[in-house]
């Protein structure tokens, strides 16, 4: 029998800071979604 995945729940703090941190510019979007181990779909989701 397989085990489910639990969903990672991520805070409105979190986000927030993810999507500014890809806004700013500093780094790529790529390299944010790297850094917080999200996907880019998800970081684009956020944004949105």
């Amino acid at each position: 029998m397989a085990t489910k995945r639990k969903r990672k729940r991520f805070t409105p703090e979190f986000k927030a800071e993810v999507v500014i941190a890809a806004l700013s510019g500093e780094s790529s979007e790529a390299e944010v979604c790297r850094r917080h181990n999200i996907t880019a779909a998800q970081l684009s989701q956020w944004k949105r």
